[in-house]
């Protein structure tokens, strides 16, 4: 078998076992090593060709990735806004359970006026917010707002079905975006973590139930 053909199955190889990898991290590891097999399979094939400065671009990303998970365990201790989010909103105390589930998240600042997820967009983003808050409008009209201990996207996780409507910040915002694919793998293989990321996102749902009748009632009064 040629070098090329050797190093293009093992590059399928790796990436099929990323995909069945239940951890993210295990996951990242398997993606950056088919991503080297791929860029070698192209150079002794095509030569430097775009086939292998997308493999290089590929490589990159997922090495980026693969050192915040590092960096992010190596740190330790957590911050105040991921403690609140296992102790009060997902109310999961395992630490080794709370650590899986910070290798899917990604912190990030947004100001107001940034749209989160637009009506009608397939696989939204799933977000939780820390603190803030955002508006949430169909076809245009205001329908509910939401803020700090809870979630937008969580329909579209759980129906699959693309975005119902839009959601814009509305206050500065710090929140948390999850990995859903590598959330539905973790909570397949953990079903005890499942369950308490349903009674989450089932309280949050509560919670904008409630406020939405509370406006309609006021409207109707």
């Amino acid at each position: 078998m040629e070098l090329s053909a050797v190093f293009g199955w093992m590059a399928a190889a790796t990436l099929i076992a990323a995909v069945l990898a239940h951890q993210v991290r295990s996951m990242r590891i398997f993606l950056l090593a088919g991503g080297v097999c791929a860029a070698v399979h192209f150079v002794v094939t095509d030569g430097q060709g775009p086939e292998f400065y997308a493999a290089i671009a590929f490589v990159a990303v997922n090495a980026a990735r693969l050192y915040q998970l590092w960096a992010r365990a190596r740190g330790g201790s957590m911050t105040r806004e991921e403690q609140e989010l296992f102790d009060h909103v997902m109310r999961i105390e395992d630490p080794s359970k709370q650590n899986r589930l910070r290798d899917l998240m990604q912190w990030r600042d947004v100001e107001a006026g940034e749209v989160l997820i637009e009506q009608n967009q397939i696989d939204p983003p799933l977000i939780y917010i820390a603190t803030g808050r955002a508006s949430i409008k169909r076809d245009g009209q205001l329908v509910n707002e939401c803020g700090a201990g809870e979630f937008v996207g969580e329909i579209s996780h759980i129906s699959g079905e693309g975005a119902s409507a839009t959601v814009a910040v509305v206050l500065p915002m710090r929140m948390a975006q999850l990995d859903r694919d590598a959330l539905a793998q973790l909570t397949q293989s953990l079903p005890e973590i499942g369950r308490a990321v349903d009674s989450a996102f089932n309280r949050s749902l509560a919670v904008k139930v409630i406020r939405m009748n509370e406006a309609i009632e006021e409207a109707q009064n």
